[in-house]
């Protein structure tokens, strides 16, 4: 028996089964300490720590009412692979304006374009990663890298403190946003995610129909020369276009909502994720650069009228396909 086996504790012993509700702890405790030992035994630092954490997130899921069992649960883990998608997205907007357009965030931010882009690509590239590794059915190492870029997100305000670049604040006001987007896929329990190739494809499209116009539009966009920071002049109508741009990863997160609940036999609790996904947008981001809440109160209202109304229609075309789909066709008299 190696080391780390009989440094697992008994089950008896075993610490974390006290995180387990009383009722499911004495039912179901011996077993689970059991199944650990197992797991653990002959394993290396590495698949001890995992374990571990797997063990502590599975108790506090029972205890909270959040695990695969609980409605809760199922409705977080339908928002997930959405919430996934938009993070993603939107990191990949800034993860090309971090490579591409250095210009105007060196005027903004500092003087080292080489830091700007890196300290952005540190905070946005873990995003994209995830999605691709969620894309191929690799849940629990997508989690890991959207946990990584929450931390080096909520990391770069403090590196400021230590070393004063205003490169460590290109994305503060954008943290509230991207911590409201990971929350779905850290706290979803991980079994009950949709991970079918349907579901997979579904999130990955939902990610590319977010960033390609986004993108397009940063890549496009008439900049101003090094020091020149004045917006370019549109005209009205374009002006117009641009303010309703803002309302896009929305519209496309309902579309996501609409087809979940349009199904021919439809998940509800994660169809009520999918719209779950659509709510952190309600904090719309204006073009060029994606990274800047609204904070009045009458903005936030404005915008969060949209997102209920585009809530509110979706739901109205899914009862109304539902509606056709069980109404039986009228037969002619012969």
């Amino acid at each position: 028996m190696s080391t780390h086996a009989q440094a697992t504790p008994p089950p008896a012993r075993l610490a974390l089964l006290g995180l387990y509700p009383a009722a499911y702890r004495s039912s179901h405790g011996e077993e689970i300490a059991a199944v650990f030992a197992e797991s653990v035994q002959d394993g290396d630092r590495r698949t001890v720590l995992r374990e571990w954490t797997a063990l502590a997130a599975h108790a506090v899921r029972l205890r909270t009412r959040l695990s695969s069992r609980d409605p809760a649960g199922r409705v977080l883990a339908g928002a997930a692979p959405f919430t996934l998608a938009g993070g993603a997205a939107l990191a990949t907007v800034h993860l090309v304006m971090s490579l591409f357009l250095t210009v105007p965030r060196v005027d903004l931010f500092s003087p080292n374009a080489t830091a700007t882009a890196t300290v952005g690509a540190v905070q946005t590239a873990p995003w994209l990663l995830a999605l691709v590794l969620a894309a191929l059915g690799r849940w629990g190492h997508a989690r890991l890298l959207v946990l990584a870029g929450v931390l080096a997100g909520a990391g770069a305000p403090a590196a400021f403190l230590v070393y004063p670049s205003g490169a460590f604040l290109q994305y503060v006001f954008l943290l509230p946003l991207w911590l409201l987007l990971a929350g779905p896929v850290l706290i979803a329990p991980p079994d009950a995610v949709d991970r079918s190739a349907r579901g997979r494809t579904g999130a990955a499209l939902a990610a590319v129909a977010v960033a390609l116009p986004m993108t397009a539009l940063v890549l496009r966009w008439p900049w101003a020369g090094p020091g020149d920071l004045s917006d370019p002049v549109f005209s009205d109508s374009l002006r117009t276009l641009l303010d309703v741009s803002t309302a896009w990863p929305a519209l496309v997160m309902t579309i996501a909502y609409l087809v979940q609940l349009a199904a021919a036999r439809p998940d509800r609790l994660r169809a009520a994720g999918a719209a779950l996904a659509v709510l952190p947008w309600t904090a719309m981001l204006a073009p060029p650069y994606y990274w800047a809440p609204p904070i009045r109160f009458a903005e936030l209202a404005r915008d969060a009228g949209v997102v209920a109304a585009f809530l509110a229609v979706a739901t109205a075309l899914a009862a109304l396909r539902r509606t056709r789909a069980t109404t039986p066709e009228p037969v002619e008299p012969a």
